[in-house]
């Protein structure tokens, strides 16, 4: 019997998980009416069919294509496969491929005329679907209301039009969210900066606009994008629309927003909407003018070895750069709600850990050979506990062959009613087909040698790692390297007053645990510049090294 999978998917645009339910059992039905079997279900809730790459649905059906679990995909229509021109291409090329067919409630069996014309029409569908969407929103803003999300100030209205249906996009003022608003300008104005804004208001307790705690970057936003507190026109009583747009990187999969020409931005007045007056705007968009050219914004454009991966031990926040050389707590800058006062420059802290790591690595002689032992121990020991089921496939199949070759030998010399063998025959044949597909699919259990000159190659490329970090052909590929190894890096207060204790977690202190040989061994490296200890150790939780 020939094995079916069905997959089905409903939009973000739909709203109603029920839809899958629906495509399923309609599938099923088509499933059972051709005679098939239904082996497994594929499905993605709420996703648009814009990008392949966001759909774990259809990412584990091509899997399981490739991997022979069924022969044939049933759905409720093409577009429910994708209405990406490539994705369509791409996921029918590969369906053929596996040798695995698609078949659609609403088109039959798919071919390559179907992939065309219908990948064309449903590109051009979302297309016209954008165009629409963008025209409702310019009526919107022509009748006063909102075309998009609601801001931190205003309440949304819900109210039923004279036609019945619901009226979008219309706010009031939230008078205690309003006033929070006016607080922010005025303390700008009169010379606060965002971070000491940010910080006032999480000290009286008022929760920022998503309900957590504010950040000078919520205030300050993007000129550019004209997003964040002080850049909102909407508070002057003007909405304004079309200033970016969103289009989807075809690669990533993700919305990337572009700035429009400011001669097609749309403005619609709306004084009952304003919060704060002419004079106290203006006053603020020209203290923002002047500190943006300033060079202190200009961001660090050459991404350091350890960004993203250091952590303040205080508050558990992110550390970020500041003066362009240190690392200090963003939560103690941007929220002023973490108290530890610590900072670490960014050139000692990967000349600690770099130099850890080296010193430590190679100072032990034995350390190859340890290594070299483990490894061969350890691919024994897979190797063992690995079956070959090879022969035993084979053996079947050999038997599978006779048992064929009986059958045909049966009809062909005409001993009895052949139609009482054909079943039989059939999934004999199935069998087979499938015994070969796991053959071809089955490797031996690979042979691995150490290198015999391998002390000196690892002796080698430890010594260059400080040149591939320098050597901007190899620096990120070296980065990522090493940035693998390691979880998180934690920065703290001394036990002392002078340097601050860094502690490392993740892959790399598994690493530096193994190099030292023992439980709270300790090691110091390069006349005293880093101490390197174990302070916790195996189980679930990664091993962490105080450098």
């Amino acid at each position: 019997m020939t094995r079916a999978a069905i997959y089905a998917r409903y939009s973000s645009d739909l709203q109603s998980a029920a839809s899958i339910d629906d495509q399923v059992r309609l599938c099923r039905e088509r499933a059972t009416a051709l005679g098939h079997e239904v082996v497994e279900v594929f499905s993605d809730y709420a996703i648009s069919a814009s990008s392949l790459r966001t759909r774990p649905g259809m990412l584990a059906l091509m899997d399981a294509a490739r991997a022979g679990s069924f022969d044939v995909v049933i759905a409720e229509a093409l577009d429910r496969i994708s209405r990406d021109q490539e994705d369509v291409a791409a996921i029918y090329k590969r369906l053929t491929h596996a040798e695995v067919k698609l078949i659609t409630l609403a088109e039959g069996e798919i071919n390559e005329l179907h992939v065309g014309l219908k990948g064309t029409m449903n590109a051009l569908f979302l297309k016209d679907l954008a165009e629409k969407t963008r025209r409702g929103q310019r009526g919107r803003v022509e009748a006063g209301r909102i075309p998009g999300g609601n801001s931190y100030g205003y309440r949304m209205v819900r109210r039923i039009g004279t036609d019945g249906d619901l009226v979008r996009g219309e706010r009031e003022l939230d008078p205690n969210e309003a006033k929070v608003i006016r607080q922010i300008f005025d303390d700008y104005v009169a010379g606060q900066t965002p971070r000491a804004i940010a910080a006032s208001l999480n000290q009286q307790g008022i929760p920022s606009p998503r309900g957590g705690l504010w950040n000078a970057s919520t205030i300050n936003g993007s000129r550019q994008r004209q997003n964040g507190i002080l850049n909102n026109a909407l508070y002057l009583g003007r909405i304004t629309y079309n200033r970016q747009r969103f289009v989807k990187d075809p690669d990533t999969a993700k919305r990337v927003s572009r700035p429009n020409p400011e001669h097609l931005w749309i403005t619609k007045e709306v004084p009952e909407l304003r919060i704060i007056d002419d004079a106290t705007w203006d006053a603020a968009q020209a203290l923002r003018a002047r500190y943006s050219s300033r060079a202190g914004n200009k961001r660090q454009t050459k991404k350091r070895l350890l960004s993203g991966l250091v952590r303040c031990a205080g508050c558990g926040g992110a550390m970020t750069i500041i003066n362009r050389e240190r690392y200090s707590c963003s939560a103690r800058r941007e929220r002023g709600t973490c108290s530890c006062p610590v900072s670490i420059s960014a050139a000692e802290l990967e000349t600690r850990i770099l130099t850890a790591l080296e010193q430590i690595l190679l100072g032990r002689d034995d350390l190859i050979a340890e290594f070299a032992a483990s490894f061969r121990a350890e691919v024994e020991r897979q190797r063992r506990s690995r079956t070959d089921n090879r022969p035993v496939l084979q053996k079947e199949l050999e038997k599978v062959s006779r048992s064929i070759e009986r059958a045909l030998a049966f009809i062909l010399e005409g001993d009895g009613d052949p139609g009482s063998v054909r079943h039989k025959l059939k999934e004999l044949e199935a069998r087979k087909r499938d015994l070969e597909r796991q053959l071809s699919m089955a490797s031996p259990t690979p042979t691995l040698e150490i290198h015999p000159n391998l002390g000196e190659l690892y002796r080698r490329k430890v010594q260059e790692m400080n040149r591939l970090l320098l050597d901007e052909a190899t620096r990120l590929q070296a980065m990522e390297i090493i940035r693998s190894l390691v979880q998180r890096i934690e920065v703290a207060a001394g036990a002392k007053r002078g340097p601050a204790s860094v502690t490392l977690y993740g892959a790399l202190a598994s690493v530096l645990e193994f190099a030292l040989g023992a439980t709270n061994a300790k090691a110091t490296a390069n006349g005293g510049l880093c101490r390197v200890l174990m302070v916790a150790g195996a189980g679930f939780e990664p091993a962490a090294f105080r450098l």
